[in-house]
């Protein structure tokens, strides 16, 4: 029998109280009976979101979470990733809508992937922006954002009439904001994604984040991708475990192959605790951080649903939801498509 790699020790993150609570509640997550952001008021009482927590804490945070149900990690991450957005900025406005995210009582949206698109040279911000007297006028569609709850507290980006982007906060109810219906999804249903219309939506420069878009981008970035590849990392070992147990008789065959998986989940983890850790990470690592991390989650999720068997195929059973859960992983902004093209323009610049 090949020796199993085994995962660096990390400290747990999640009580033992909180950990059940998720793992009891992921089914009902997955048939639509509970809503993913019941977490957040459990996470703020726990302390999660308070500004003593390192990018290591909380990456180690989203990867339990995930490793639990990957919908609740999720709305953890885009929640997490509004309130980082919002720390950026310096206004009093915009440190209210902080201390609401800090305390869990509304759900942050992240609505910044055609934002990112556009940063990597990809593609362009969906909304414009007029100024006004004393701020903006918002018009346009946002495609797709997650924790779209009507009490929510959207971050997205926008290009004024010159063509700069700003980044900028504002409530979800704001009169002109109107949320689509949620999208019915393969799995992963009650994060309430769906699309948002701005039809001259009236924001403050109280609610502006940044206007140096570049600079927003490089200090969020990191942030961005680390916890993302928790989101994958934590499903991947929760595919593994599951699929380990079920390595008897003609399902022996693919021992070698999850050896393998375990090998690389182990190096993955410890390479994202490296760069999660250190002073500075290139784009190159991130990058490819986030790449081969989606990439072994689809891995091990193919696997536990082989030798799972009846199981596998039975729409509620937990392999069932964690193969759905794996399929999201390579469209997730950026999707597998985009972080290849964005590796293949970075080999093309050291040429």
């Amino acid at each position: 029998m090949t020796a199993v790699a085994t995962h660096p020790t990390t400290e747990l993150v999640l009580s033992p109280q909180l950990s059940e609570e998720i793992s009891s509640r992921a089914h009902s997550v997955d048939s639509g009976e509970t809503s993913g952001r019941y977490i957040l008021p459990l996470l703020a009482q726990a302390g999660y979101f308070s500004h003593e927590h390192t990018l290591l804490d909380t990456a180690r945070l989203v990867r339990e979470i995930a490793h639990k149900d990957l919908s609740v990690a999720f709305s953890t991450w885009a929640h997490v990733m509004a309130l980082t957005y919002i720390r950026k900025g310096a206004t009093p406005a915009l440190a209210a809508l902080a201390d609401e995210l800090v305390r869990g009582v509304r759900p942050g949206v992240t609505g910044m992937a055609a934002a990112f698109k556009y940063a990597a040279g990809c593609g362009d911000i969906e909304l414009q922006a007029t100024a006004t007297a004393d701020g903006f006028v918002i018009n346009g569609r946002l495609s797709w954002a997650s924790n779209l709850y009507e009490d929510a507290i959207i971050v997205t980006a926008a290009k004024d009439q010159d063509g700069n982007p700003l980044v900028f906060a504002l409530d979800a109810d704001t009169c002109g904001v109107t949320v689509g219906k949620p999208f019915a999804l393969l799995g992963m249903n009650n994060t309430a994604s769906t699309s948002v219309e701005f039809a001259d939506v009236a924001i403050s420069n109280e609610q502006v984040i940044s206007r140096d878009f570049a600079a927003f981008v490089a200090a969020v970035k990191r942030t961005f991708v680390v916890l993302q590849t928790s989101e994958c990392l934590g499903l991947a070992r929760a595919c593994a475990e599951n699929a380990r147990p079920r390595l008897v008789g003609v399902n022996a065959t693919f021992e070698a192959q999850l050896d393998e998986i375990d090998q690389r989940l182990a190096e993955l983890i410890q390479r994202q605790e490296n760069l999660a850790s250190a002073a500075q990470a290139t784009k190159k690592q991130l990058l490819n951080l986030r790449l081969d991390a989606a990439q072994l989650a689809v891995e091990a999720a193919n696997i536990e649903i082989r030798v799972a068997g009846g199981a596998g195929y039975a729409k509620s059973t937990p392999a069932s939801r964690r193969f759905r859960e794996a399929a999201f992983i390579p469209v997730q902004s950026p999707s597998e498509a985009q972080l290849r093209w964005e590796l293949a323009q970075l080999e093309k610049e050291d040429v």
